[in-house]
């Protein structure tokens, strides 16, 4: 029975040319050369996909680094920025022009967006306000 359950817990999760698929498979299970086969072939899958995802790790850890360059190379007004952003989580114009000492806003604007750009802060839009988060 709890092989039949097995089976009907796949059946949901699969598409019907997948079924047939399966159906098709289950009649030759009983082949030890089609068993083996099949295991061989499911190595092959597991180990691209391995590689694959290797791949990925690397991308994902060059970015990083990449990041934390970037966050290396900034000037004070900036580290000032980013500092207060973690302290608050979140940021405005206006904010930044208060805690910097900046005379407008355009300053602080200015600042935010070019970080912005460098991809280090992200823009959330709340009603007719918009704060800066890390990105």
């Amino acid at each position: 029975m709890a092989g039949r359950d097995a089976f009907d817990a796949l059946r949901a999760m699969l598409q019907v040319d997948e079924l047939e698929d399966l159906k098709a498979i289950a009649a030759q299970v009983k082949d030890p050369t089609t068993v083996g086969l099949m295991i061989a072939l499911l190595i092959e899958e597991r180990r691209k996909t391995n590689q694959l995802l290797q791949k990925i790790l690397e991308k994902l850890e060059r970015l990083e680094i990449s990041k934390e360059k970037e966050l290396t190379d900034l000037s004070e007004a900036d580290e000032r920025i980013i500092e207060l952003i973690r302290e608050r989580g979140m940021v405005t114009a206006e904010d930044v022009k208060e805690a910097l000492g900046y005379k407008g806003l355009n300053g602080a604007s200015a600042r935010l967006n070019a970080l912005y750009k460098r991809g280090i802060l992200k823009k959330v839009r709340k009603g007719r306000k918009v704060y800066f988060a890390l990105a």
